[in-house]
């Protein structure tokens, strides 16, 4: 008999939108692969409306992977109706009741509950709090720690995606049972060459506050300190637009809105940047890039856990000076160029590879047996 697993999410996964439905839908694909039925139920908490405008095409998506959809739902409600045939809970959401767990435990009597984490919010926000100086978003995050810790003592397993998060988890939470299941990311096959190459290219989900404050850090410190070094340069920001960001829009700073492709631009660009202030998890836009051979500069915040060594795999810049340094060098030194595409595809492939993740979830379902 197959083994049933419910994986609770805002919204079902749109990949191409933001990286945690990019690691949803790989693990709910392993899962299935490594022998499960699964069912994605969709909170229906959407943060931004292409998810509700694109939910047919969401559903689409699994059903091609042989996963169930199912609501937009509160998950107790279905939990009611299917808690008793189900074998492993996987909640990729933070429910908003303390009840949750005693009510999942008792609608799910048999089933292994998994949080994944995807990255420990409370962990970006403080971090934004203290940059600002902000009481208010110091007492959010201090609401969003007590939750996430809460439910990672009550689940049987957290996920969580780096080194340095597992350890933070430790001190913080010493009775959970964490362990580290990163992001996937593909290699995309070479050769890559300088060559025909230039300008800058962000890539965000700017709903994403980290996203946004460092899309304005860059256009306010950095790019004036890059123009004046490299005279017709462009940078690109990508991905879904607010305000905030298209605000910043400028002959030679383009705003271009969510490409469902990335590859073209990530052909044509000379440099990868993220300049993020703050954040927490592994940022899947590092190493995307990193997979499709262009060099990353970003700061040491987006370079936590990816292994990167500075000048070795990337650029990893503390400073905007640093910054600005790192970006005129990958722009006129190709030999430092390819030899930064190369470690970095490098590295991708050792550590995040679908292989690689999948084998450490298989690991954790052989544990729970």
């Amino acid at each position: 008999m197959s083994r049933r697993a419910l994986v609770i999410t805002h919204t079902h996964p749109l990949p191409d939108l933001d990286g945690g439905s990019r690691r949803v839908l790989r693990v709910m694909q392993m899962l299935r692969e490594l022998g499960w039925e699964v069912t994605n139920l969709s909170a229906g908490r959407a943060f931004h409306p292409a998810y509700d405008v694109r939910v047919q095409e969401a559903k689409a998506l699994l059903a091609a992977h042989g996963i169930e959809a199912a609501g937009p739902a509160a998950p107790l409600d279905y939990l009611a109706a299917h808690g008793a045939e189900l074998d492993l809970i996987l909640l990729a959401v933070v429910p908003g009741t303390s009840d949750f767990v005693a009510q999942l435990r008792r609608a799910a009597p048999h089933a292994t509950l998994i949080f994944d984490t995807i990255e420990l919010t409370f962990v970006s926000m403080m971090r934004a709090a203290n940059l600002r100086r902000s009481e208010r978003l110091a007492q959010q995050a201090r609401a969003v720690q007590a939750s996430q810790l809460a439910l990672a003592a009550a689940a049987d397993f957290t996920l969580v995606v780096t080194p340095e998060e597992a350890n933070l988890l430790a001190r913080l939470c010493p009775e959970a049972h964490v362990r580290i299941i990163s992001n996937v990311h593909e290699v995309m096959p070479g050769p890559f060459t300088p060559e025909g190459r230039r300008d800058l290219l962000f890539v965000g989900n700017y709903v994403h506050m980290p996203n946004r404050d460092a899309a304005q850090h860059f256009v306010a410190d950095i790019w004036p300190r890059v123009r004046a070094q490299l005279p017709g340069a462009v940078v690109r920001f990508v991905g879904l637009p607010v305000a905030e960001v298209a605000a910043l829009a400028a002959p030679d700073v383009l705003i271009t809105g969510h490409a469902p492709d990335l590859a073209p631009l990530y052909a044509a660009s000379r440099v990868t940047i993220a300049p993020l202030r703050f954040g927490a998890g592994v940022k899947g836009k590092v190493l995307e890039a990193m997979g499709y051979g262009l060099p990353v500069v970003m700061t040491p915040v987006a370079a936590e856990g990816t292994f990167a060594v500075d000048g070795e795999h990337a650029r990893i810049a503390a400073t905007p000076t640093a910054f600005v340094e790192a970006v005129v060098e990958l722009t006129r030194d190709d030999a430092r160029w390819l030899r930064l595409s190369q470690e970095g595809r490098r590295l991708v492939e050792e550590h995040f590879s679908y292989a690689t993740v999948k084998a450490r979830l298989a690991a954790l379902l052989a544990e729970i047996g």
